[in-house]
């Protein structure tokens, strides 16, 4: 039996060791995307009451510039602090930032109590930008840590796990905003406002954003020091470079790195891919959901449903479907897999076309990305240098996802006149569909073969 398990990638297949580290890394990244799930539902949610949801295009486009000067910040402090400090100060950011912008929803002047929408209520702005920066200066600084404390080998076995423990994290979450919001919940009718709930769910993220560096603390204290190396040849080199005096590069070096790495540019059109067509999908779900909401509790409770399903959902993929397929495949099979999956949902899509479709897809999507190919590209990073793990990828997680969410804003702006069901509609979103799923399993070959390649070798990418 135990044999039987084993095959089918149901065991730990762990040393204590690395249990040890993946465990703490789990549990700190349960809070994370705990945090995480709520920030991301009330960022829209919030902007939508305060300012209105005309004026969504507008901060989208803002939010692109407004990411720049803060992702130069960022490499700056990736030069001056340690890994761990440099995971304390956002994480900590957050955290207490968001306990004051918890407090203020309650004030009856710029908080929810004024329930009128408009331009120029400037809390509902900084909100909105705020939070922008939670993808890459706190989700993407976890994994930069993540990486650069873990072996390939490991990453395999361990990351599904980390992902399957974050499914857990945004289960508890959701589900917790789920049953406050609606009037059906459990605990849907314990005599709090809407405010009161608001402010709660916020105060929750915030807290958990505050625990997670903690946990890594203790990691890093009862850890075995060794075994936190991650990829040794990265390890040797990042500790010459120290001894050198070269390892403070810039604060544009992430960037540089990015236009001239190859396989830094696959892992972007890698996000690139998944981002334009989940934008595409996700415009169509809320007009959905805010079109069948009697309230704005009622809207707040339906995305906080279907992020719930999400995850519960993620949590078996990632647990018990991507340990397995990562297992048996190994990771150059499974890059191909997902865009090859995706595409079929996009079949489904075009087949259906109704709103149950468009939240099934969607669904998928958000299934797909973060349980199965989530681990995947994390693990990509693992035998880069110090400035890829952590100045690039702030890049591609901040100003890059949203080059590539305004590509695809330009592709519905352009296709918003075509009449769904007609045969130029068939035509538009087939063709579309069909160059990004080619050239995203044409990339994912690539990246693939070449990852294995550096990995067979012992050999760092991104060195100069």
């Amino acid at each position: 039996m135990a044999q039987l398990l084993k095959r089918m990638g149901l065991t730990l297949d762990l040393n204590k060791r690395d249990l040890f580290k993946i465990f703490l890394l789990s549990l700190a990244f349960f809070c994370v995307i705990g945090a995480y799930t709520i920030l991301k539902e009330l960022k829209d949610i919030l902007f939508t009451q305060f300012v209105g949801s005309g004026y969504m295009g507008d901060v989208k486009f803002i939010s692109m510039f407004m990411l720049v000067p803060a992702t130069l910040l960022y490499a700056k402090l990736v030069d001056s602090m340690s890994r761990f400090k440099l995971l304390c100060v956002y994480s900590g950011l957050y955290g207490i930032v968001g306990l004051i912008i918890a407090y203020y929803l309650g004030d009856a002047q710029i908080g929810l109590p004024n329930a009128i929408a408009s331009g120029d209520r400037w809390f509902g702005w900084f909100i909105y930008l705020f939070y922008e920066g939670a993808v890459p200066f706190v989700v993407s600084l976890f994994w930069s840590f993540s990486n650069s404390v873990t072996s390939p080998e490991t990453a395999k076995k361990g990351y599904p796990l980390m992902i399957a423990a974050s499914k857990l994290g945004g289960m508890f979450t959701a589900g917790l905003a789920w049953m406050l919001l609606t009037p059906t919940g459990i605990i849907g009718n314990i005599g709090l406002t809407d405010v009161a709930i608001h402010q709660l769910l916020l105060g929750l993220a915030s807290v958990m954003l505050c625990i997670a560096p903690v946990i890594v603390y203790y990691l890093l204290k009862l850890g075995n020091q060794e075994n936190l190396h991650g990829y040794e040849a990265v390890y040797k080199v990042e500790k010459k470079e120290e001894a050198d005096g070269t390892d403070q590069t810039g604060m544009f070096s992430g960037l540089m790195i990015m236009f001239k790495q190859p396989y830094i540019l696959a892992i972007f059109a890698m996000i690139f891919f998944y981002e334009l067509l989940n934008v595409v999908i996700s415009v169509q779900r809320l007009v959905i959901l805010k079109s069948a909401a009697e309230s704005f509790s009622g809207f707040s409770g339906a995305m906080f449903e279907q992020r719930l399903i999400i995850h519960v959902i993620g949590f078996f993929v990632s647990f018990f479907g991507t340990r397995i397929l990562l297992k048996v495949l190994g990771e150059r099979a499974c890059l191909l897999l997902n865009p090859m999956f995706i595409g079929l949902l996009l079949v489904y899509f075009m087949v259906m076309r109704d709103a149950h479709a468009v939240l099934v897809v969607y669904t998928g999507l958000g299934v797909l990305n973060y349980a199965f190919a989530s681990p995947l590209r994390e693990s990509l990073y693992i035998p880069t240098v110090k400035d890829i793990k952590y100045k690039s990828k702030s890049w591609i997680d901040s100003f890059g996802m949203k080059i590539s969410k305004s590509v695809s804003s330009l592709f519905i702006k352009s296709a918003k006149n075509v009449v769904p069901g007609t045969a130029m509609f068939n035509v538009v979103y087939i063709s579309f569909f069909s160059t990004v799923i080619a050239l995203w399993i044409l990339v994912a070959w690539w990246l693939g073969r070449r990852y294995c390649k550096a990995i067979e070798n012992n050999e760092v990418i991104g060195l100069q």
